[in-house]
């Protein structure tokens, strides 16, 4: 079955009119593309889409390159896509169930790209088109974001010559945010700094704000889906793997239950982007502590997943329930939180990241992105818009490793605070004792 994705207004369906309808691609174009992606793979009937037509989706991405129907623009658009002997491989970067990630060159420029396949571990056939139309979203979302400095962009679509298969070139940004803490907690034996946590949230959420403002949901935001840029390159932050991103409003469950917002983990059929900004507040909380937040054993469930969220946050009320669970979950979460010994409980957020650990302003930063109501959940600009960020200057990353120097600031600001509120109950004492002997 092809997958619903919001329909484009008459006149956008044409492969010219889609591509010439803007340099920026904006959410009509996007979801145009992305329907004519599913035409044709449905066209298609499982079978691999002819190579005429996946070049005809990658000059979409481009309004120059299909700009009008002269023979120069045909030959154009057969130029779309690359093929892979343009690059040469340096390495692999990781790999997952559907896909593997490779460093490459590119022979000619020199320039150093990601370039991502999609196959199988156990050497299997991939389910459907072999992944062409997936890769194709991909690509598309990857060519929406492009051009900014917090988001990895798409270079190419390359096809290997010899076995027909097809592959992302995209930005080359260093390791991904999963294996820089990893490798952190390792070699200091603790997770990042609250001033690197800050540094990397910075990009993360401007990186959000500028994915959200083409009303693009990336639905999968957790560390391994965070580049952190390598040593010396300037400590770069750029989100990637867009492969279940979708135009905003979405309708449908995935993710990675782990980082999933509350109204996605319960199927609400409306969310927004702000389930994005939920998923950062839990990338945020991996980094200051180095664990999963609401990590839970595979295979648990709905329930238990909950069930962490709970004991972490809180549990919320009626109201609150209703804004993240459809009506028909509603009546049944309340007699799972009845049954809870601790049915006021207030979570123990602050418990788990103390002053010493998260200031007050993090904090805030923190528990708005962690918020049940998705209404009153943080979005990326407000949330930049706080003092955490407003009032601090991110330390270069090169500094990542001055932990002592770090945590004898954090102990002077402590005190300073403590001596601050000293000096003002005094005053107030003071003021107190004058008003009674006028008396």
């Amino acid at each position: 079955m092809v997958a619903k994705r919001p329909v484009a207004p008459a006149g956008c369906m044409n492969d010219d009119d889609v591509a010439s309808s803007g340099t920026i691609m904006d959410p009509t174009r996007l979801a145009a593309i992305c329907n004519k992606i599913d035409e044709y793979a449905a066209g298609a009937g499982g079978a691999p889409m002819s190579g005429r037509r996946v070049a005809a989706i990658c000059a979409m991405f481009d309004d120059r390159a299909a700009a009008g129907r002269t023979r120069r623009n045909k030959l154009r658009k057969n130029l779309c896509v690359d093929s892979t002997r343009s690059y040469k491989q340096v390495g692999e970067i990781g790999s997952g169930t559907f896909g593997a990630v490779v460093k490459a060159v590119h022979r000619k420029t020199g320039l150093t790209v990601a370039i991502k396949t999609f196959r199988r571990r156990d050497g299997k056939k991939v389910p459907g088109d072999g992944g062409v139309s997936q890769l194709l979203r991909e690509a598309c979302f990857l060519a929406a974001c492009g051009g900014h400095p917090n988001l990895v962009g798409l270079h190419a679509v390359a096809r290997d010559p010899r076995t027909k298969k097809y592959s992302l070139v995209m930005e080359y940004a260093g390791p991904s945010l999963r294996r820089a803490l990893r490798d952190y907690v390792a070699a200091h034996g603790g997770a990042f700094p609250e001033a690197e946590a800050r540094r990397i949230m910075r990009h993360l959420l401007t990186g959000a704000e500028a994915m959200h403002a083409r009303r693009i949901i990336h639905r999968d935001i957790k560390p391994r889906n965070v580049l952190v840029g390598e040593e010396g390159g300037g400590g770069a932050v750029k989100i990637c793997d867009y492969g279940l991103a979708t135009v905003c409003p979405a309708h449908k469950r995935v993710g990675t239950s782990w980082y999933m917002a509350p109204e996605v983990l319960m199927h609400r059929t409306d969310y927004d982007e702000r389930a994005d900004l939920w998923s950062i507040g839990c990338v945020m909380a991996e980094m200051l502590s180095g664990e999963v937040l609401f990590k839970v054993d595979d295979g648990d469930g709905n329930a238990r997943q909950l069930d962490r969220m709970f004991d972490v946050l809180g549990t919320p009320g009626v109201e609150t329930l209703q804004t993240f669970a459809p009506p028909f979950a509603v009546g049944k979460m309340l007699r799972q939180l009845a049954r809870q010994p601790r049915p006021s409980h207030q979570g123990r957020l602050r418990e788990l990241f103390p002053g010493e650990t998260l200031s007050e302003e993090g904090f805030d930063v923190l528990k708005g992105l962690l918020t049940w109501n998705p209404k009153e959940r943080l979005t990326a600009a407000a949330s930049l818009r706080l003092p955490w960020f407003t009032g601090a200057v991110d330390d270069p990353a090169s500094e990542i490793g001055a932990t002592a120097s770090l945590s004898l600031v954090r102990v002077l600001t402590s005190v300073l605070a403590f001596l601050r509120r000293m000096a003002l109950e005094l005053i107030r004492f003071s003021l107190r004792l004058r008003r009674k002997s006028n008396i």
